[in-house]
């Protein structure tokens, strides 16, 4: 069994367009994410663990309070 099909060069051309558009829209979508963290990690460099685990901790008591007064 074969089955072929005939489509317009016109159309494929417009096809591989519109996918490499999609293609560099996620492309850079991922690099300006991947941007953000570096800077992210940037500012935490300068952060010393002391204040990183006193900041956690109250993070996760602000969380848990807030938790507490929803349930």
């Amino acid at each position: 069994m074969q089955l072929t099909f005939d489509i317009p060069e016109k159309d494929l051309v417009e096809f591989g367009k519109e996918s490499i558009k999609q293609e560099i829209h996620k492309m850079l979508k991922w690099l300006k994410i991947k941007k953000s963290f570096k800077i992210i990690s940037e500012g935490l460099k300068s952060v010393d663990e002391k204040t990183y685990y006193r900041e956690l901790e109250i993070i996760r008591e602000s969380a848990w309070n807030e938790y507490k007064k929803e349930v």
